[in-house]
């Protein structure tokens, strides 16, 4: 059987993006009186390891990074790519912005001149818009978990977001102010691109709602002295409780982490320090106030929104996971990290390609398919997730440790907020009707 070819053809499992599949010619080999010459096809990236970028915003964060990139992501990835039979390993190198836009930036186009052109970074929304034309004009995937910013709800560009933005986050807060009795609030607020989003769609919404905003202080994110912020605070404070009552009376802070050096130079303010505090997701879950200002935090409340992940197994057992390394609570934005990387993980797969330039365009559908740890990962036009309800959560004692904990819930449809008294310890006193 002269010039019969045998192919041996190498199924590939998953959706095949079209020409994912490579091959090579093996010798012809000479037997007498006949020739066969056989065609082995070759996933292009068999035998190869996937390197995908991780830039953390903050050192504190670096501390847990490789529990859930490294220990959990990593692990869960190449375990699930070798029973469906791919040689394939992948690699999650972490890396570290420093609380800063700039070293965001350096440090994408670090992984650019490293051959690394798919991230998990952008996670405060400062950071994302600082690196987003590079990206676009360099041809990298940027997909964030946790930046909120509505200013980067744009349409084909190359960041993705796997939590809604702040035109959601916002009626929350003014629901959750308005629910706890709050008529008036002094707002204090970091310059930057995340903050200044939530705050274009908080004052409108808190106003429409009959609240007061009688004292507005915006500062620099560097900011790490906080005393002349705090005395205009202080002296706006006096008036307000004097006009509606300390129980009407709160203080609106959209601060990261340092809103813990705020919360412990407030001490020296009685009239603020006396008042209920109300934050938003970049002051929930922070183990960093727990640890270094216990005493404040557990006083101050700090009621803060944070979108609530779906309760599943898959979530729960996530929970176990990551308590049990690093002991604190598995959130909603590291839930939305590890879906992420579940859809780089089978696109890239799927299309045996790590070229952003093929990974971008199959993002969407991936995520409309993908019921993960954090809900439907379903992603509206401008590449971001849909909107959610709202966790809140609040600070207290438990024993001789401050903890966080669930004080409420924000229910997106119906616009109503469910306490929970029995958490908190007492009830909120209604807002007076003026």
């Amino acid at each position: 059987m002269k010039g019969n070819t045998l192919a041996i053809v190498l199924l590939v499992v998953g959706l095949v993006v079209g020409g994912g599949l490579g091959y090579f010619m093996a010798p012809t080999k000479t037997v007498p009186g006949e020739t066969t010459t056989v065609t082995v096809e070759k996933a292009p990236l068999s035998g190869e390891t996937v390197r995908i970028g991780v830039i953390v915003s903050t050192t504190v964060a670096l501390e847990t990074a490789p529990a859930l990139y490294t220990n959990m992501m990593q692990a869960d990835y190449n375990a699930y790519a070798q029973k469906l039979g791919y040689d394939v390993n992948f690699n999650y190198l972490i890396d570290n912005a420093d609380s800063q836009a700039a070293v965001h930036l350096e440090k994408v186009q670090g992984f650019k001149s490293m051959g690394i052109d798919v991230f998990l970074g952008g996670g405060w929304s400062s950071m994302a818009a600082a690196a987003l034309s590079y990206c676009n004009d360099n041809d990298m995937l940027m997909w964030s978990s946790s930046s909120t910013s509505p200013l980067l709800a744009i349409e084909d560009d190359n960041l993705f977001r796997m939590c809604p933005d702040d035109t959601v986050q916002a009626p929350a807060i003014s629901r959750m102010l308005e629910s706890h009795g709050i008529k008036a609030i002094i707002l204090i607020y970091r310059g930057d691109a995340w903050a200044d989003g939530i705050v274009r769609f908080l004052k409108p919404d808190f106003v429409g709602r009959g609240g007061v905003i009688v004292e507005e202080i915006r500062y620099a994110g560097e900011t790490t002295e906080f005393g002349n912020y705090l005395e205009t605070a202080e002296q706006a404070a006096i008036d307000a409780v004097a006009q509606y009552g300390a129980e009407h009376v709160g203080v609106q802070i959209i601060s990261f982490a340092e809103f813990v050096v705020m919360m412990t130079q407030a001490e020296d303010y009685p009239t603020i320090y006396g008042l209920t505090w109300f934050g938003s997701d970049g002051t929930s879950l922070s183990q960093q106030a727990a640890d270094d200002a216990p005493t404040q935090v557990a006083h101050l409340k700090v009621f803060s929104t944070y979108a609530a992940p779906a309760e599943t197994e898959k979530f729960t057992n996530l929970w176990d996971r990551y308590q049990a390394q690093v002991g604190q609570p598995f959130g909603y934005y590291s839930a939305c990290a590890y879906d992420i990387g579940w859809l780089l993980t089978e696109t890239i797969l799927s299309s045996q390609s790590e070229d952003a330039k093929v990974l971008i365009p199959l993002q969407t559908q991936a995520a409309y398919n993908h019921f993960g740890s954090s809900g439907w990962t379903r992603l509206a036009p401008t590449g971001d997730r849909y909107a959610s309800n709202y966790q809140i959560w609040s600070y207290r004692w438990e024993g001789n440790i401050v903890k966080s904990y669930v004080a409420g819930l924000y229910d997106m449809i119906g616009d109503t907020v469910i306490w929970n008294t029995d958490a908190m310890g007492y009830v909120p006193t209604p807002r007076v009707i003026s």
